[in-house]
């Protein structure tokens, strides 16, 4: 055995690192000891998260305006308060109303009175222009 002629292996060397272009120092930084092509840079920081303190007010007034609601109506006497479900003949919706027996006054309604008289405008006008079409081609038939 002759251990006196092993060949030597040479370390392989790579290339030189690349230095960076896009790196460069910006206002504030922390210097670091490493290289540039392995330093980090931090994204730019997103817009402020802002918090509307007002709808906050907004909501805890809505609910403290339910909740003296809701203490007025447990104060009324039940006899006093009619409840009753309807259905409207015009726009076929169901209505839920709140009146008073004694004076005959609704106190609440849902849906509201202005929103069932805008469906029954709106069934109307999609009826008509249901009849002109169908006359339309009845005529364009017979023609």
């Amino acid at each position: 055995m002759d251990f006196g002629n092993a060949p030597r292996i040479a370390a392989a060397t790579s290339a030189p690192p690349v230095t960076r272009a896009d790196v460069t120092a910006q206002a504030g930084g922390v210097g670091v000891d490493l290289p540039p092509e392995q330093t980090v840079q931090s994204a730019p920081a997103g817009a402020a998260v802002n918090v509307d303190v007002r709808a906050q007010d907004r909501q805890a007034q809505d609910r403290a305006a339910e909740a003296q609601r809701a203490r007025a109506d447990q104060e009324q006497p039940e006899q006093t308060i009619e409840r009753k479900l309807t259905i409207d003949r015009e726009t076929r919706a169901v209505v839920f109303q709140k009146k008073d027996q004694q004076t005959g006054e609704t106190i609440s309604q849902l849906p509201d009175e202005t929103l069932l008289k805008l469906r029954a405008y709106s069934r109307e006008l999609t009826e008509r222009a249901r009849e002109a079409e169908q006359t339309r081609h009845q005529v364009e038939e017979t023609a």
